[in-house]
């Protein structure tokens, strides 16, 4: 009977890594996350408070988690003017915040919940692109009290090392890390 169960489990293992599933993408899944980033639809580009990525069409911005929108801006004075953010509601990340930034349109409003994979906003192709990153409950960037522009901080490793996680390509090689908002934020 072990046998047989262990065939079952490698034959499983051989399966998910025929289709090319990472084991860093599957734990994602295994906490109610998805892979916000398309391979094909995204640029990646650096690590400042957050992770920058550039769609290369008009792309469906989607909650990494079932969530709760916190607050949605047109005019937030980043380039492209729009700034959202959210709370995770699950998962070992449950409470975080997340914000995205920068060339975003129809953007859901504050108070709506969401689940993971759904749409937030639509992305609009090209400069100056999207910033993901961790976010304070009031929904300032985590990083915003220390940063310089071109900063590699803390907190955008951290998100880097969250988003690789469920499968996102990461323009930027971080080390071994945390993958949540802690510690120093620059």
């Amino acid at each position: 009977m072990r046998s047989m169960r262990r065939r079952a489990v490698l034959t499983a293992l051989g399966a998910i890594f025929a289709i090319g599933l990472s084991a860093s993408a599957l734990a994602g899944v295994a906490h109610g996350y998805v892979n916000p980033i398309k391979p094909g639809r995204w640029i990646a580009g650096r690590i400042d408070m957050g992770v920058d990525y550039i769609a290369t069409r008009r792309t469906g911005v989607v909650a990494i988690g079932d969530a709760q929108i916190m607050g949605a801006y047109r005019t937030s004075g980043w380039p492209g003017g729009h700034y959202l953010w959210y709370q995770l509601l699950n998962g070992d990340h449950r409470g975080d915040y997340i914000y995205v930034a920068e060339k975003l349109r129809k953007m859901k409003p504050a108070g709506t919940t969401v689940d993971a994979g759904q749409r937030i906003a639509v992305a609009k192709p090209g400069w100056p692109g999207t910033e993901w990153g961790w976010a304070t409950r009031s929904g300032q960037p985590r990083a915003a009290p220390c940063y310089s522009e071109g900063m590699k901080t803390h907190s955008g490793k951290e998100m880097a090392r969250f988003l690789a996680s469920l499968g996102a390509e990461v323009a930027d090689k971080v080390r071994d890390g945390p993958d949540y908002p802690t510690g120093t934020r620059c």
